[in-house]
């Protein structure tokens, strides 16, 4: 009876795992054809700011992350889900810059999970703005860019009243600029992207809160 417990768990683990691929909307099984037919291509391109005046410079967005992902239509109804969404008040929008990352986060363990964390790819723009994506396998694949300039000005402070703890307060924030792209990729060929600053898909913010701090002074009720 053991080789027959052996058979079924193997039967288990098969279907878990299968279960886990047919969780995913992307054409997991495409790609791997192609990679075995050897049928990849690349994806270049640039991320820049766009010239103000017709002599003027286009400046590059250094340091933008690019991560490729596999074709997803759930995955891409998510992201335009949060789009729509954070115009519909301010909380919202607060917190659309991490919604984006954790539903990419959620997409890439979706991914790993079903034994297809390998195929996506990143990079980062490097000092003249391109970038650069090679032996990719042919398909429909999805370019999600990301770039979070530096801190900018702290929100102004409020104070409760004692004695009560004050809540966390807003140290500052980032502005977080994300361009979502669809591309093809063909065998032996070169996709060319530029994403630029009037091709944004959305921008959000990221919050940065601080734990508060505690009065020096003891509280003292008012007479």
């Amino acid at each position: 009876m053991g080789w027959l417990k052996l058979v079924l768990a193997s039967a288990v683990l098969g279907g878990t795992v299968a279960a886990a691929a047919q969780g995913l909307d992307a054409p997991i099984e495409r790609y791997r054809e192609a990679v075995g037919f050897h049928e990849l291509g690349s994806v270049h391109g640039r991320v820049f700011q766009e010239r103000r005046r017709p002599s003027g410079p286009e400046t590059p967005l250094t340091g933008t992350a690019l991560i490729l992902l596999p074709r997803s239509e759930a995955w891409l109804f998510r992201l335009n889900a949060i789009k729509r969404g954070a115009r519909d008040s301010m909380e919202t929008y607060r917190e659309t810059g991490t919604a984006v990352r954790r539903a990419r986060e959620a997409y890439e363990k979706a991914l790993l999970e079903a034994g297809a964390g390998d195929l996506s790819q990143g990079a980062t723009v490097d000092g003249e703005g391109r970038f650069a994506l090679e032996g990719i396998p042919a398909g429909p694949w999805v370019l999600l860019g990301r770039l979070a300039p530096a801190p900018g000005t702290p929100a102004r402070e409020t104070k409760p009243p004692l004695p009560f703890v004050p809540p966390e307060k807003l140290a500052g924030y980032s502005v977080v600029t994300y361009w979502l792209r669809e591309v093809t990729v063909v065998a032996g060929a070169v996709e060319s992207v530029d994403l630029t600053d009037r091709n944004v898909w959305l921008t959000g913010v990221i919050e940065n809160r601080q734990a508060p701090r505690l009065p020096d002074q003891p509280y003292q009720p008012r007479r």
